[in-house]
């Protein structure tokens, strides 16, 4: 493997056939090029996915009572199925091992006054774990405690476009704001990662303050976070065992499908991961046809190179080569030439991957790279490449007789 002369011969073989292996070349490092840019743009285009569909709270599941559609238990049809506390302690008490956080919500739009400016805004009740299942950050001061729930207080944690509607850029830890009849501390800001104004005009109380106002235990819905790394599959059983044991609770019907309702990510995570599946997929069948096509060059190369060298190895076993050596030396030329120009498509795609990310934002592109395990694959698909290339040849090579290559007048 290491014997200088046959390097020497390797290259002096190549050398007189310049054009030819450039163009043979030119088609494995096409090929391992197109493989890798297309494989880098799928993960950029999935990462890009996950960031502007699959942000904080994507994989929430929320619960929450509609009328029911069938007659059931000597209950009508129509009845309206309404959630309340018992619901969700059930649901920790029974599913606590598959979730992460819950929180129940109640809210009702409320008149918001500030010294002389007021407004009508969305006052959900919700518990202290709520921020974390939601794609809002704490800009300032805190969120809701178990204290806050316990204790029922009257603290409230503003949205950004509230404080610049009412507060007008004004330091509101602390103050007071009129909700309803009712005084409560300002004691946290948040804003939303997305910038949905929407959601940033949203005003938090403790879930228990509210009910205990409005004097109800419902919950219109219930937010479930589900634990981390919960597969699709075993999000949507979740679900399913979840509607099954509260229709059960409620008396609704099995085989209804209003009254209790669960919507989760499980469907579209699916179609997801279908989609980038089938990308996967395609990628490899367009990079493996043209690696193919690569081989296949490289093999007619080598059996082009056999042929004009017929004398040159019959001289070679008459001199008392083995078949062995016959076979090392045309299989290592092929390996040479692939492994060659296989690393440079390689170099010139990674370096294009790598240093193309401004500008595919628009078009849900982020960060887009391959990674240095499919680099590595890369080099053991071209080193095995390389080997099919020049296996048939080889054995071609160790199969001429001597006297019929000196015979041969080619």
């Amino acid at each position: 493997m290491f014997d200088l002369d046959r390097w020497r011969e390797i290259w002096a073989s190549i050398a007189s056939n310049k054009l030819r292996a450039i163009l043979s070349g030119f088609t494995i490092s096409l090929a391992l090029f197109v493989f890798i840019v297309l494989f880098g743009m799928g993960n950029g285009l999935q990462n890009g996915f996950q960031k502007e569909f699959f942000q904080a709270g994507a994989m929430n599941m929320y619960v929450f009572g509609t009328r029911t559609s069938e007659s059931y238990a000597g209950y009508q049809k129509g009845r309206s199925i309404v959630l309340e506390n018992e619901d969700l302690d059930y649901i920790l008490e029974n599913y606590s091992n598959q979730i992460k956080y819950i929180s129940g919500e109640y809210d009702q739009q409320m008149m918001v006054k500030v010294g002389g400016e007021s407004g009508t805004y969305s006052v959900k009740g919700v518990n202290a774990s709520y921020i974390e299942m939601v794609n809002n950050q704490l800009d300032k001061g805190r969120f809701l405690s178990d204290e806050d729930l316990k204790q029922q207080t009257k603290s409230v944690v503003l949205g950004r476009m509230v404080i610049e509607d009412l507060m007008k850029g004004q330091d509101p830890i602390g103050k007071y704001i009129n909700i309803g009849t009712g005084m409560y501390e300002i004691v946290g800001i948040f804003s939303s990662k997305t910038n949905d104004d929407r959601e940033e005009r949203m005003i938090y109380v403790p879930l228990t303050t509210l009910q205990t106002i409005y004097g109800t235990w419902d919950l219109p819905t219930i937010t479930i976070a589900p634990k981390d790394g919960i597969s699709t599959k075993d999000l949507g059983k979740f679900s399913d065992d979840l509607r099954s044991d509260l229709k059960s609770r409620h008396k609704v019907s099995p085989t209804d499908p209003s009254g209790i309702r669960i919507w989760d990510s499980s469907q579209q995570m699916s179609d997801t991961n279908a989609f980038f599946f089938v990308l996967t997929i395609i990628v490899f069948v367009i990079g493996g046809g043209s690696l193919v096509a690569g081989v296949v060059s490289i093999g007619n190369i080598m059996v082009f190179s056999v042929k004009e060298r017929t004398k040159e190895i019959g001289i070679r076993k008459a001199l008392g080569a083995t078949p062995y050596k016959i076979i090392t030396l045309i299989m290592q030329e092929a390996v040479v030439i692939t492994l060659l120009f296989g690393v440079i498509g390689i170099l010139l795609a990674t370096l294009l991957v790598e240093n193309i990310n401004e500008g595919l934002a628009d078009y849900f592109i982020y960060d887009p790279g391959v990674s240095t395990v499919s680099l590595v694959m890369a080099c053991v698909i071209l080193f095995v490449a390389g080997f099919l290339a020049g296996f048939l040849p080889a054995r071609y090579a160790a199969k001429i007789k001597p006297i019929d290559a000196l015979r041969d007048d080619k």
